[in-house]
C-alpha cells in the first residue's frame, strides 16, 4: 500500500490508483474508509450550506399571483360612485390613488402630493413632480379641480356630493389647488384622502352618460395596479378580474405580478373555493365563523381595527321610553355576554360616542352591567313585574264616559264608541252583557242586544220608573244616567310597554338584536324584533324616523367630527343624528371641536359626558374586520384602517416569491 502512495510522487493518485488502494483493503476496512469519505463530504456540503445561510437573507421579489374572493359583481371602477359598493370601492382602491392617505403608525402620509396641507378653512396643496396615469398622461392640478366639480354637480349623482356642498376649488398652478371652506374645519383634512380621476379621459363624456361609459369598468388610474383582463360569465356579469402592476406607480412597484379577483354569489361558495385552494384571500365573514374559517382553510387571519361602533339608539321623539327607562335598559345589557357569544372575542365593547379606544383618549368610566340595579329602576318608575313575566304600568284611562244623546239602531260616532267600551267594561262583571263585543262606532244589531240586557239587569233604575217590563234596545235618559254611573267606575289600566327594536336584515345586526331582547325580558321588558333590507331601512324606517329603537352603526373618520351624527342640527330626516338628540351645550362644544386642533381631548370628554348622561343611545361593540390569507402570501399589516378597502395600503410591501441575498 505504502508504494503504491509512493508511486504518485506527492499528486492526487489518478482513479485507477485509488481502484487498487480499495482492493489491497479488506470488506471492513472498505466500508469504513467509504463512510469516512461520505461523512466528510456531507459535512462539507453542510458547512457550505450553513454558510450561504447564516451570510444571507431571504427578501422579497418580483413575481407570483395572489387571488382574491369578493362577494358581489362591480359595476363602477371609478372613484366618483364607489362607495355605494363594497366590491367597488375594493377594487377601486387598488387602480387609483388619492391626495393622502393615513397610516395607522404615522397617520397622514402624503400620497400624491409634497406634505400635508395646513389651515382649518384654506388649505394649499401641491403636487409631487412627474406623476403619471396609467395610460402615461400626466397628472395635474387641472384633474383634482375636475374631480372635485364632477363630486359637487348633484346632476352626476356621487354618493359623496355632500362631503363636498360648499367647498372652493381652484387650479393655482400647473401643480397647485387651494381649498376654500365655507366654515373652518379641522376635519376636512379627512376628504383630501378621495381619489381623483383623469379629466382627459372624462372631461367630453356628458353626465347623464357618466355612469353608462365604458371606463367605468376599464379605468385609466393612478394606483399601483391597472386591468389587465375582465372576463364575464354567460349571465354577462364579471366572473374575474385580472390586474398587473402599473408601470406609471408613482411610489415602487408593486412585488406581486398579478393580482386576481374572483367573484362568487354567497360567502359559502367563497369559502368553498378557498378551501380548495382557488383563491388565496377574502373577507366579510362573520366573527363567531372566525375559528370554523380558519380551521377550514389554513388561512392566517389578519384583524383590523375600524373607527366604528353599533348601538342603539333611542328615538327621542317617543316619550314612553324616559330618561330613567334609558339608563335602566342599558344597565340591563351585558357588553361582555355580545362581545364573547357575538363577536367570538373579535372586537371590543364600546361606552363612548367618541371612541376613545381607537383615538387613544382617556374617557371617564365606563357603565358596567347590573341586572339587578336596573330591576330596581323599573320598579321605581312603576314598571312592575306581574304574572306573566313581564312588567306593566298603571296608567289612567282616557275615556270621557258622560253620555248625553239618545242612541239608537243605526247611531254611529265616537259617544257609540264609548258605549261599546262601556259596556265591555260591564262585561268583566257580568260575561252575558256584552261577550262577543267590538268597539266599531257603529251602533247595530249586537249593540242594541247588549243594551236590552244592560237595562234589564237594572231594571229598577231604568225601566220601572218608566212603566217598562223589558228592555227597548234604546239608550234613552235613565238608561244614560245608570251607564254613567257605572262607567265612571272604570279604574285606572294595567299597560304592558313592548319595546320594538328595527334593525338591518344581516345575521350580526339579528343574533345581536335576539341577545339583546333575551337580556331586556330577563328584567321584565317585552320586546320584539323587526328587521329590513338596507333600501327599505333607509327608506321606510330612517328617513321617516319610524322606529322607537334603532341598532344600527356609526363610522368615523382619522379624525372624529360628531357634527353629524349628535349636532342637534342633524335631526332632521336628511341628518345622521339617528336618536334626534338636541342638547344646546353638546351643539357648542361639538361647534367648537370643528374649528379648533387645541384641547380635543378635553371638548371631547366634555361632550362624552353630556351625551352619556342623557342617554340618548346605548353603545355596543365595535367588531374587528376579518381577513384571511393563504400563508404563502406574506408582508400583510395589520392595525387600524378607516374603511374596508384600506387593507390594501401597503400592497406594494406583500409578496410570495422570495431569493437570498449576501448581507
Amino acid at each position: 500500500m505504502i508504494s503504491i502512495i509512493k508511486s504518485v510522487k506527492g499528486k492526487i493518485p489518478p482513479l485507477k490508483k485509488w481502484r487498487l488502494f480499495l482492493k489491497v483493503l479488506n470488506k471492513k476496512e472498505r466500508i469504513v474508509f467509504l463512510v469516512a469519505i461520505s461523512l466528510f463530504f456531507l459535512s462539507l456540503i453542510v458547512f457550505f450550506v450553513s454558510f450561504y445561510l447564516s451570510n444571507t437573507e431571504k427578501v422579497p421579489t418580483f413575481g407570483g399571483s395572489y387571488s382574491e374572493g369578493m362577494v358581489g359583481h362591480p359595476r363602477f371602477l371609478n372613484p366618483i360612485y364607489s362607495p355605494i359598493s363594497d366590491v367597488d370601492r375594493d377594487i377601486t382602491s387598488l387602480l387609483f390613488s388619492g391626495l393622502i392617505y393615513y397610516d395607522s403608525t404615522k397617520g397622514f402620509v402624503p400620497n400624491l402630493i409634497e406634505k400635508i396641507p395646513e389651515g382649518e378653512d384654506v388649505l394649499r396643496i401641491k403636487l409631487r413632480e412627474n406623476l403619471r396615469w396609467s395610460d402615461g398622461e400626466k397628472i395635474t392640478a387641472r384633474d383634482i379641480v375636475f374631480t372635485v366639480k364632477v363630486l359637487q354637480d348633484s346632476e352626476y349623482r356621487s354618493p359623496l356630493r355632500p362631503d363636498w356642498v360648499g367647498i372652493e376649488v381652484e387650479e393655482i398652478g400647473e401643480l397647485e389647488v387651494e381649498f376654500r371652506l365655507q366654515q373652518p374645519s379641522v376635519a376636512f383634512i379627512n376628504k383630501l384622502s378621495f381619489k381623483i380621476i383623469p379629466s382627459h379621459i372624462w372631461k367630453d363624456i356628458p353626465p347623464q352618460n357618466f355612469a353608462l361609459s365604458e371606463y367605468n369598468l376599464n379605468p385609466v388610474g393612478s394606483g399601483p395596479y391597472r386591468i389587465k383582463e375582465l372576463i364575464k360569465d354567460p349571465n354577462n356579469n364579471i366572473s374575474s378580474i385580472t390586474l398587473e402592476p402599473n408601470p406609471y406607480y408613482h411610489n415602487k412597484q408593486p412585488y406581486i405580478e398579478e393580482v386576481v379577483i374572483v367573484f362568487f354569489g354567497n360567502e359559502e361558495e367563497m369559502i368553498t373555493a378557498a378551501r380548495r385552494g382557488e383563491i388565496d384571500g377574502f373577507s366579510k365573514i362573520a366573527p363567531r365563523d372566525y375559528q370554523a374559517t380558519v380551521a377550514k382553510t389554513g388561512f392566517n387571519a389578519y384583524q383590523f381595527q375600524m373607527p366604528r361602533y353599533f348601538a342603539l339608539f333611542f328615538n327621542l321623539e317617543n316619550e314612553s321610553i324616559s330618561k330613567k327607562m334609558r339608563k335602566a335598559l342599558n344597565l340591563a345589557v351585558n357588553k361582555e355576554e355580545l362581545v364573547e357569544n357575538i363577536l367570538a372575542g373579535r372586537g371590543e365593547r364600546v361606552d363612548s360616542p367618541v371612541l376613545p379606544g381607537i383615538y387613544k383618549l382617556e374617557i371617564g368610566e365606563r357603565s358596567e352591567f347590573n341586572a339587578v340595579k336596573a330591576s330596581e329602576i323599573l320598579d321605581s318608575i312603576g314598571l312592575k313585574m306581574n304574572n306573566t313575566g313581564f312588567r306593566s304600568k298603571i296608567v289612567r284611562e282616557e275615556l270621557n264616559f258622560n253620555f248625553q244623546n239618545d242612541m239608537n239602531t243605526g247611531s254611529q260616532g265616537e259617544e257609540v264608541r264609548n258605549l261599546q267600551r262601556c259596556l265591555l267594561f260591564l262585561t268583566e262583571e257580568d260575561s252575558e252583557i256584552f261577550p262577543d263585543g267590538n268597539v266599531t262606532g257603529f251602533y247595530g244589531q249586537d249593540t242594541r242586544e247588549a243594551v236590552i240586557r244592560f237595562q234589564e239587569k237594572y231594571r229598577e233604575e231604568v225601566l220601572d220608573p218608566s212603566g217598562l217590563s223589558r228592555g227597548t234596545g234604546m239608550v234613552g235618559k235613565s238608561t244614560r244616567s245608570k251607564l254613567n254611573e257605572l262607567c265612571s267606575r272604570i279604574p285606572k289600566k294595567l299597560v304592558e310597554p313592548v319595546l320594538r327594536i328595527t334593525t338591518i336584515d344581516q345575521p350580526l345586526m339579528i343574533q345581536t338584536a335576539e341577545m339583546i331582547k333575551e337580556q331586556w325580558e330577563a328584567v321584565g321588558i317585552k320586546t320584539e324584533i323587526e328587521a329590513y333590507n338596507r333600501i327599505a331601512l333607509e327608506r321606510d324606517v330612517i328617513k321617516p324616523r319610524n322606529y322607537d329603537i334603532l341598532l344600527f352603526g356609526k363610522a368615523f373618520e382619522a379624525i372624529p367630527d360628531l357634527f353629524p351624527f349628535w349636532h342637534s342640527s342633524q335631526a332632521s330626516e336628511f341628518g345622521l343624528n339617528l336618536s334626534m338628540y338636541q342638547n344646546e351645550n353638546a351643539d357648542l362644544l361639538i361647534e367648537q371641536l370643528r374649528v379648533t386642533r387645541e384641547e380635543r381631548d378635553i371638548l371631547l370628554q366634555e361632550v362624552n359626558e353630556l351625551i352619556l348622561k342623557d342617554t340618548p343611545a346605548i353603545f355596543l361593540f365595535n367588531p374587528d374586520y376579518l381577513y384571511f390569507v393563504s400563508p404563502r402570501v406574506s408582508g400583510i399589516r395589520s392595525g387600524k384602517i378607516i374603511i374596508p378597502s384600506n387593507r390594501f395600503i401597503g400592497i406594494e410591501n406583500w409578496y410570495i416569491e422570495t431569493k437570498r441575498i449576501w448581507r
